[in-house]
């Protein structure tokens, strides 16, 4: 349905804390995780979410009690963002299905084979599900693609900064380590791929900086001028954020 177009791929990487999300409203778009819950999101074209975290939606959480209550709390928060637009789609693990159910959710599963899919389709290559960026990529394929944009998935371009846009802070620089570099080899014989940094460049795939897509220069805000407060109380319930 959306050959011969180009879309964005959001991440939740520290890099979006310094762009200005609204410049990337040219295009559909595909967010990952709890980029929804940037205050932008109802401000560009995003018409499709993904979450591969298996077992989100449940009830019961998960098995220790700080995971329990963090995803019983974001998701929650997920399930409200869901309803409130309703006119998005939204992807999740199919292990939700008992506890979240709507017209524009969607359940994705790698061991559910599709026959109308070629031998050598991409999910028949390699495992699409490691990780939310790949099964966005995959998603983007699926619904015809040609060029993918990355922002915000800053583990695939050097210099790279850990953390997360809605955690507080710059974040700290490291090494990608040639982050996810066999996917995306395969990857590229499907989809354009191309990662929008701050600056630097990626070793793998083909990078941009932000200032030469957009014109724009890079401004850093810090993470509670992007994200509402009942966001970040249910984030930082999880002990390895540093909200505030």
């Amino acid at each position: 349905t959306c050959h011969g177009e180009d879309c964005y791929i959001f991440g939740d990487g520290v890099s979006i804390k310094s762009m200005d999300i609204k410049a990337f409203s040219d295009k559909k778009s595909i967010a990952c995780n709890f980029f929804p819950f940037h205050n932008d999101f109802p401000n560009i074209n995003c018409q499709y979410c993904v979450v591969a975290e298996p077992w989100w939606f449940s009830p019961f959480g998960g098995y220790r009690p700080m995971e329990r209550d963090f995803l019983i709390a974001t998701s929650k928060e997920y399930k409200d963002l869901i309803d409130q637009y309703s006119d998005r789609n939204y992807f999740i693990n199919l292990s939700n299905y008992p506890f979240m159910r709507a017209e524009n959710v969607f359940y994705m599963l790698k061991d559910i084979p599709d026959n109308r899919l070629a031998d050598d389709f991409i999910s028949k290559m390699t495992d699409c599900f490691e990780g939310v960026l790949r099964s966005s990529i995959l998603l983007a394929i699926y619904l015809g693609f040609d060029r993918v944009f990355l922002v915000g998935c800053d583990y695939t371009h050097s210099p790279s900064r850990s953390h997360h846009w809605y955690e507080k802070g710059h974040g700290v620089f490291t090494e990608p380590l040639e982050y996810q570099k066999e996917f995306f080899e395969i990857a590229k014989e499907y989809i354009n791929i191309c990662t929008i940094t701050l600056d630097g460049t990626s070793p793998y795939i083909d990078s941009i900086t932000y200032k030469e897509h957009t014109n724009l220069e890079p401004v850093y805000r810090e993470n509670t001028s992007l994200i509402q407060e009942k966001y970040l109380k249910a984030l930082s319930i999880w002990p390895g954020y540093k909200i505030y």
